[in-house]
Formats: C-alpha cells, sequence, structure tokens
C-alpha cells in the first residue's frame, strides 16, 4: 500500500513537471501571443539586445529623462507630465514622446497634450502642443532653434541645485543659474515658427529669424479680422496689410 502511495506521488510530481516544462517551452517559442485585455501600469519596447527603445505608461510610471546614458528624476512630481509614450534613440537617450493630462483644480480644470520631438543630445525642436486651463485654450505647432551643446551640462547642474533646501535662496539661485546658461547660448530655444489658436481665439502664423525676433505675423482675430505685418529685428512695423490710416 505504502509503495503504491509513493508511485501515485511520483506520478503526480512528474505529470505536473513535464506540463509546466511544456507550458514554459510554447510560451518561450511563441512569437504572435494575443490578449483580449492586459491591464499594466507600463510596457518597455526593448531591442533584442535589452536597450530601451520606447515605453507606455502612467505618469506614475513615466520614465526619468535618460540623457548621455544617464538617468536624471527631474519629471514633476504631481504628474503634470501626464501619461503617454516617451521614445529612445539608438543611444538609449530620450528622444521626445506624447504625452497628455487632464484634471480638476482648486479653481476650475486643467488639461494638456504634446507629440514632441527632441534636437539629437538636446530638448524638443519640434512640439504639436494642447494646454487649457479653466478655458484658456492654445494650441499649435511650434518649430525652434536648439543649442549646439548637449543639454547634459543643464541636468547636472539642475540636480545639485535641487538638492539644495526649499526656499527663495534655492529659487534665486536657480534662476540665476537658468539665466546665464541661456546668455551663453547654452539653454533655451527660439521659437522660429509658429502655427496655432491662441487664448484669445485667435489664429496665427508666425516666422522668426535666427535671434527669436518674429519677423512676420499673420493673424485672424476673434471676430474674423485678418491682418498681416512685417516687423524689424526690434519688433517694428515695417509693412502692414491692411494698411493702417
Amino acid at each position: 500500500m505504502a509503495g503504491d502511495l509513493r508511485f501515485l506521488k511520483g506520478y503526480a510530481y512528474g505529470a505536473t513537471s513535464l506540463v509546466i516544462v511544456l507550458s514554459i517551452v510554447a510560451f518561450r517559442q511563441s512569437r504572435n501571443a494575443k490578449f483580449d485585455t492586459i491591464d499594466v501600469q507600463r510596457i518597455n519596447i526593448v531591442e533584442a539586445d535589452g536597450r530601451l527603445r520606447m515605453t507606455l505608461s502612467g505618469h506614475d510610471k513615466l520614465p526619468d529623462p535618460v540623457i548621455g546614458g544617464k538617468s536624471y528624476p527631474l519629471r514633476s512630481g504631481d504628474g503634470g507630465r501626464g501619461a503617454g509614450v516617451i521614445f529612445f534613440n539608438d543611444e538609449g537617450n530620450e528622444d521626445g514622446g506624447l504625452t497628455f493630462n487632464g484634471r480638476k483644480t482648486a479653481d476650475g480644470y486643467v488639461a494638456g497634450a504634446g507629440l514632441t520631438f527632441d534636437q539629437y543630445n538636446q530638448d524638443e525642436t519640434v512640439t504639436l502642443s494642447y494646454h487649457d486651463q479653466n478655458g484658456q485654450r492654445e494650441a499649435g505647432l511650434d518649430i525652434q532653434d536648439r543649442p549646439n551643446v548637449p543639454i547634459q551640462e543643464f541636468a547636472e547642474s539642475a540636480m545639485v541645485y535641487r538638492k539644495l533646501p526649499d526656499g527663495p535662496d534655492k529659487a534665486k539661485r536657480f534662476e540665476a543659474f537658468r539665466k546665464n546658461m541661456i546668455a551663453k547660448g547654452a539653454f533655451g530655444s527660439i521659437s522660429r515658427a509658429y502655427i496655432g489658436k491662441g487664448t484669445a481665439q485667435e489664429s496665427i502664423v508666425m516666422l522668426a529669424d535666427r535671434q527669436g525676433h518674429p519677423r512676420i505675423k499673420m493673424m485672424v482675430d476673434s471676430l474674423g479680422t485678418p491682418s498681416l505685418r512685417f516687423l524689424d529685428a526690434d519688433g517694428h512695423v515695417t509693412q502692414q496689410l491692411p494698411e493702417s490710416h
């Protein structure tokens, strides 16, 4: 009797192990798994060598920026960046993304979305965005110039400032650093072209020179009145249609 029990236990153990092994092998060999529904907080798309190329996630799992192969915890902590898709280039550095958010606030609501493409080793150079705060809406396509200086220099310094105690001195020092970086052409952006809709319900087309000075402005205001203006580098109108009287 005892021998029969040992045999049955051994048989059951062996059969179960065989089913598990066969299931694992079948799963590994499957190239096209199909699911009706997947509940997941984040999906990583990777190359065969493991390099991260794209993520799809909620804002809690949105990856930190990866610059120069290093991760920087610089995302907003309140979910302001939203959920969405983050792109990574061949070297594994962040390369743009698609993000979106929308929530009620103490005085109303805020909502937005953006599709961005980053300049190599820099921040976004093409942005398609929408922002809405309590009915003050703007949306448009912005083409930007970025410095030829790698953004990692700014990220490293930003991490140092983030470690300082919160307070007016921290904010003042960081703002001075930011302005200094912009002054020497190592940070910031210059909008070269924009087409969109402003918060005053006007439609806008703007073209700027390499220094960021708007040189052509075409607009249709909220009442449907069109205008075209040509400007000099100081912002003075040199010609306009319709002509002023």
